[in-house]
């Protein structure tokens, strides 16, 4: 198997997501927050006006969790954020799905 190979199955990914939303590459560490758990880094995969993916290291049951992403202009953006699926993506390591709920705001 050859890299071309492994372009041709991106490919196919890329053509199965029937989002409507234009996404954006943007990887970018976070922060986590699940209600009664302690808050955790976890990353950005890609964003929309409607919603985020995410790279993490714990597994996320669908339900509301809180992000702080932050801005290359020295404040973070808070959102509550409604996780609407999670897959294991390696050895633990997870990926999943949200779409931001509510009023984002920014912090200091």
């Amino acid at each position: 198997m050859g890299i071309h190979e492994l372009v041709v199955e991106a490919h196919q990914e890329v053509r199965k997501d029937r989002r409507a939303e234009t996404r954006y590459p943007f990887f970018r560490q976070i922060m986590l927050m699940v209600t009664g758990k302690v808050p955790t880094h976890a990353f950005t995969r890609e964003i929309s006006s409607v919603g985020v993916g995410l790279l993490h290291d714990v597994p996320l049951v669908p339900g509301e969790v809180e992000l702080s992403i932050p801005s290359k202009k020295g404040y973070s953006i808070r959102v509550r954020t409604k996780i609407l699926w999670c897959s294991p993506c390696g050895e633990g390591w997870y990926i999943s799905g949200g779409q931001f709920v509510g009023t984002a705001f920014v912090e200091q």
